[in-house]
This record gives structure tokens, sequence and C-alpha cells, in this order.
């Protein structure tokens, strides 16, 4: 009788070790996937490093072309002869980047906008306060024009605030963008700001800009298009015109951009669940293009920085042409989709 019950003592005895030694050796899967998104993140801003890198490359281009046109023969005397007055080095350098044939004329912003080549402010904000902060995780874009009831600014931004953590607000940039050309009103709605979100702007988290007038083209000349009156061909005009300013200023500001309104609410802990999606997608190597964290029109919808260009000048070549949301599902039907996939499933 006592061996029997001795028997199973002793096999609990020595089984407990055993256990312990699997509980104690189990993989920490929270720690892994962390360290997975950690990685697919390092990895988006090497990608937006990067951008920014070719970028300036193309800074010294066309200054080695300006430069190249500059020291023609006859063109040194009206310029008192420029060349002269820089380093040796600096010349070496602008002769090599401009030795190459100038056969082919690559299009550009100008080739869709001509009217900016003569107004050099015109890519400028016509307004602007920010800190200057960059390198974020996320820039969201709130563009926002005067209403005739009332404005819900203050409110959205109040929520987008108030729904991060304080290391979010650290690694966030909110973009206000006034659409409106009255500088009375946009000064009226940043005095606004400042009284209620001093502590933001100082901060970095909340900037706030408006476009020049000169930016957008005469919209006397603007060609009627799907059957709209000429007051909703202009309407769209300007939102895409609007849509493609707001995004060449945030394009160099971070690793992620999204698309809001200034009429929203979110959800508490808004921004990791949007991180922790995209960071997901790139740790699968999914080759994503957009986001959508929102079913209505342009609202929620997540880019990748280094990809904004090609929304960016999409807008610019179409922007009198179809709304902003068309030209988006047009653009990702082109970009992404199979012929047999619709836009849904491509996404």
């Amino acid at each position: 009788m006592l061996r029997r019950r001795v028997a199973p003592l002793f096999v609990i005895l020595l089984a407990t070790p055993l256990f312990v030694l699997l509980f104690s050796t189990s993989p920490d899967l929270s720690n892994e996937t962390e360290l997975v998104h950690r990685m697919a993140e390092l990895r988006e801003r090497l990608h937006h490093a990067e951008m920014l890198n070719q970028e300036r490359l193309q800074d010294v281009v066309v200054l080695s072309h300006k430069f190249k046109v500059l020291t023609k023969p006859g063109m040194a005397n009206l310029t008192g002869n420029i060349a002269a007055h820089l380093s040796v080095e600096t010349r070496e350098l602008l002769d090599n980047m401009s030795s190459g044939s100038q056969d082919l004329h690559l299009p550009s912003v100008y080739s869709y906008l001509p009217h900016l080549l003569h107004i050099p402010d015109a890519t400028s904000p016509a307004f602007k306060l920010s800190k200057g902060r960059h390198s974020a995780t996320m820039v969201m874009g709130v563009p926002t024009v005067k209403r005739q009831v009332q404005s819900y600014l203050l409110t959205t931004l109040q929520n987008l605030i108030d729904s991060m953590t304080l290391e979010e607000q650290t690694q966030c940039i909110i973009v206000v963008f006034i659409a409106e050309w009255d500088l009375d009103y946009v000064r009226q709605v940043a005095s606004q700001l400042e009284r209620k979100f001093g502590e933001h702007l100082n901060s970095g988290l909340l900037e706030v800009i408006s476009p020049p007038e000169s930016f957008y083209p005469n919209f006397e000349k603007l060609r009627l298009t799907l059957g709209d009156p000429m007051e909703r061909v202009r309407w769209r005009t300007k939102q895409n015109l609007d849509f493609a300013f707001l995004m060449m200023y945030a394009q160099p500001k971070g690793t992620f951009y999204v698309q809001l309104e200034d009429d929203i609410q979110t959800k508490k802990g808004y921004i990791a669940t949007m991180k922790k999606f995209a960071l997901q997608k790139t740790a699968e190597k999914k080759n994503w293009f957009v986001l959508d964290f929102c079913q209505l029109g342009f609202i929620g919808k997540m880019f990748k920085c280094v990809e904004l260009p090609f929304l960016i000048q999409y807008f610019i070549m179409f922007f009198n042409d179809k709304p902003v949301d068309w030209l988006l599902d047009y653009l990702i039907q082109t970009k992404i989709c199979n012929l047999d996939k619709d836009t849904v499933s491509s996404v």
C-alpha cells in the first residue's frame, strides 16, 4: 500500500523540474514581435534617409545645369564672371556634374504649372508656424478651410493630441494646413491655435502653414470637366493642389504620412494601432502603397513619405480633371492592381 502511494509522488517530484524548465525556456513572443517591428521601422527610416539624400543630389544636378548655362561664352560677361569667384574644387565638381548631354528635357512640376517659373516664392508657404521638427515616425496632414457656420478644428486637434501618449507626442507631427489666401484670416486662426495649443506648437508636435495664392493657376482659365459647373471645377481643382502642397511640405519630415480632415474624432491608441499595422506589413515584406483606416473619402489614408511623390505628381498632372479621391483610386488601380483585381483587394 505504501509503495502505491510513493510511486505517484515520485513521478510528480521527478516531472516538476521538467515542467519548470519548459516554462522558463519558452520563447517570449511579445519581445520577438517588438524586435521585428523595430527592424521594420529602421528599414522604413533608411528608405526615407535615402530619399532625402536623392533629393539633395537632384538639387546639385539642377545647380550644375544652371552653372553650365551661366558659364557659356557670352554669358560670363553678363553675370560678372561668376566662375571666377568659385573655388577650384567647386568649379571642377560643377563641371563634372554638368558635362552630360542635354538632349533630353526632364519633366517637372513646372511642366504642369508653368506659372511657377516666374514666381520664386510660389512654392514656399505664405504663413508658417514651425519649430522645425523632423525625423518623425508619423506626419498627419489636417487641411482646413473657412466654414460658414462652425469650425471643428480646435476640437479635432484636441482629440488628436489627447488620444496620444506622451511618447507619441514626441514622435509625431500634426501639420495644420489653412487652405485660405486671406492672410488676416490665417493669422486669426493661428492666434487661436497659439492660445489653445501653445505648448504643442513650442514642442514641435503642431505646425501651421498656409499656401500662397501664387502657387495656384488662373482659375478663370480652367476647363469644364465631368459636366460640373465652373464653381465645382474650381473647388475640386483647388483641393487637388491643396493636397499636393501639403504633401510636398510633409514629405521630408517623417516616415509615414496620414491624410486627415478638420472634423474627425479618433480613438485612444490610434497612433499605436496604425504604426503597428504598417510595420507588420513591412516586416511581412508586403509591398503596400496605401493603408486605409477610414472608409470616408481621403480620410485616414496612410502612405510612406518616400512614395508621396507619386501622389503629388499625379495630383498636379490631373488637377483640372478629377476629384482627389477619384485620382487616388485611379493611381492605386494603375500602380498596384492587376487587371483581374479590384481596388479593395489590391490595397
